[in-house]
């Protein structure tokens, strides 16, 4: 896998390589005269690429590879966005041009509403300013701390470019009035209203554009939602149960703080290594066949579609797999601290939204699980009649688990594209 990595990205280097050679020797030879006459002057800013190199543009986000055109721009010294260097490559330097890219830390608006928005070009012969705006893109939502958060909690979105944000509009068309946005732009924090029954998506209006959440919040209760472990006659939500058999339903409160009526916590310990007995000790969830799609959908793309659900660690998760099920088929590998801080994930007794997408579940390879090709239409993921049949297992891998005390709810599908 690796190797295949590599020799991709040197395809892709080799590749770009050969084109700034190639533009290179075209701009020489188009070049009328190397002599310094006078100052350096910019007479504009282009793309790289040749056929649009006679649109002119004024701005341009971090990271973007752009040619400089102008009069004795040789012997360059410095070029800087907004006061931060730019990476000058001398052999990409003529006297009419300089190709190089912007700055991925070259400051904007975002960090300094009175920006200059300009490149200097500093050579041995002098220096020229020119207006160039280093823009910000528009936002992005990649997570949210807790899809169903309860009134009163904090609740975090996670993304990039959260920044200079004019208005961020909850279900019912409620208007966040205060919120805390970070220095870098990658998150924003405020504390949760009471939407009441109300389900619908966040939206985020920023001065550089608006983002929407890529499922609904307060979505515990709709026909999305496999199961929400809220028995029929339970109080704290109306109840879309489901429930077959399994680990611990529970609405305990104080066990696992923060969530509306029911949800299923699975603890046991003391299992060796490749201790795959998911049916016993509370180790798997498993749900009864839901009707929440009609079979128009068994053609659609499993991308445009994820599981979400609500996970809440009582001890840190170290070790072992629980594997997300789709019809005895399909399936995915969910270890989150396989990727977390010293390989820990833990929600510290709190709620947190997970979500995968469909189109990551994987077929059964010699016995393994959720490692074979990946699920492509709905209709390798659900039933004939479109029904889905979902549940969980916990299982130990190298390492065995010594304990493990979680607890999940709000099992759902929503539509993210």
């Amino acid at each position: 896998m690796i190797h295949n990595h590599l020799n991709r990205y040197t395809k892709h280097g080799a590749l770009l390589t050969g084109m700034l050679a190639a533009v290179l020797c075209l701009l020489l030879s188009c070049s009328k005269n190397n002599d310094l006459s006078g100052p350096p002057v910019i007479t504009k800013v282009t793309m790289l690429d040749s056929t649009l190199q006679d649109s002119a543009f004024t701005k341009a986000f971090p990271g973007t590879l752009i040619l400089i055109t102008g009069q004795n721009l040789s012997g360059v010294v410095s070029v800087s966005f907004n006061g931060v260097d730019a990476y000058v490559n001398p052999t990409y330097n003529t006297s009419d041009h300089i190709i190089l890219s912007i700055p991925g830390n070259a400051p904007t608006e975002a960090v300094d509403p009175k920006v200059p928005n300009q490149i200097k070009v500093t050579t041995t012969h002098g220096e020229a300013v020119y207006s160039f705006v280093v823009d910000i893109p528009p936002p992005t939502i990649t997570a949210i701390s807790n899809e169903n958060a309860l009134p009163g909690d904090s609740l975090i979105i996670y993304g990039s470019s959260l920044v200079l944000i004019e208005k961020i509009t909850l279900p019912g068309g409620r208007d966040i009035a205060s919120f805390v946005t970070s220095s870098n732009g990658s998150r924003v924090a405020f504390v949760m209203p009471d939407l009441g029954t109300d389900t619908g998506r966040l939206t985020i209006q920023a001065k550089f554009g608006s983002v929407t959440s890529d499922g609904p919040l307060n979505d515990h209760a709709s026909g999305d939602v496999i199961s929400n472990l809220t028995e029929w006659n339970k109080t704290g939500e109306p109840s879309v149960y489901n429930w077959s058999w399994g680990a611990i339903i529970t609405s305990d409160a104080a066990l696992f703080p923060g969530t509306r009526g029911g949800y299923v916590q699975s603890i046991f310990g003391s299992v060796g290594a490749w201790g795959y007995e998911w049916w016993t000790s509370n180790r798997s969830g498993n749900f009864n066949d839901v009707a929440i799609f009609s079979t128009d959908v068994l053609t659609q793309s499993a991308a445009q579609y994820a599981l979400k659900f609500e996970i809440n660690t009582k001890v840190a998760w170290t070790e072992g797999v629980t594997v997300l099920r789709f019809n005895d088929k399909y399936c995915f590998r969910y270890q989150p601290w396989l990727n977390a801080t010293n390989k820990t994930f833990d929600t510290k007794n709190k709620w947190q939204t997970v979500t995968v997408k469909l189109s990551d579940f994987k077929l059964t390879v010699d016995g393994t699980e959720g490692i074979g090709d990946n699920a492509v239409l709905m209709g390798d993921l659900l039933k004939p009649d479109a029904k889905v049949a979902f549940s969980y297992r916990l299982m130990a891998e190298a390492t065995g688990i010594a304990l493990f005390n979680s607890a999940f709810d709000n099992f759902r599908i929503v539509k993210i594209k």
